[in-house]
């Protein structure tokens, strides 16, 4: 079974691309807190997720992820060869509010 649950944090603001068929696609990445030490995921959201992801959440918010790891591999432009294991996810929840914007200053 390849299942992961996650809750953390967005450490970045999600920015959607499109593949070359049209597809959207964005990568985020979050901040899980796991007693003094914090971790941090890769998330790849694709379609509607990743739609919502860059129309409503932002740095900050409070995220909940479902979904499956993925490893793959590539050659990097020095010919060495990259790994990454990252989050492709099925769902995507925000569990905090989006803040409010801060009043002018007097």
């Amino acid at each position: 079974m390849n299942q992961v649950t996650l809750i953390g944090r967005l450490i970045s603001s999600p920015d959607l691309r499109e593949t070359p068929s049209g597809k959207h696609v964005t990568t985020v990445r979050i901040a899980v807190q796991a007693g003094y030490h914090s971790g941090f995921f890769d998330v790849v959201l694709w379609g509607q997720a990743a739609e919502f992801a860059t129309r409503y959440l932002t740095k900050g918010r409070l995220v909940y992820v479902a979904g499956r790891l993925n490893s793959r591999q590539w050659h990097a432009t020095d010919a060495s060869t990259r790994r990454t294991v990252e989050i492709v996810a099925n769902r995507l929840q925000a569990l905090s509010r989006k803040s409010a914007p801060a009043a002018p200053a007097a």
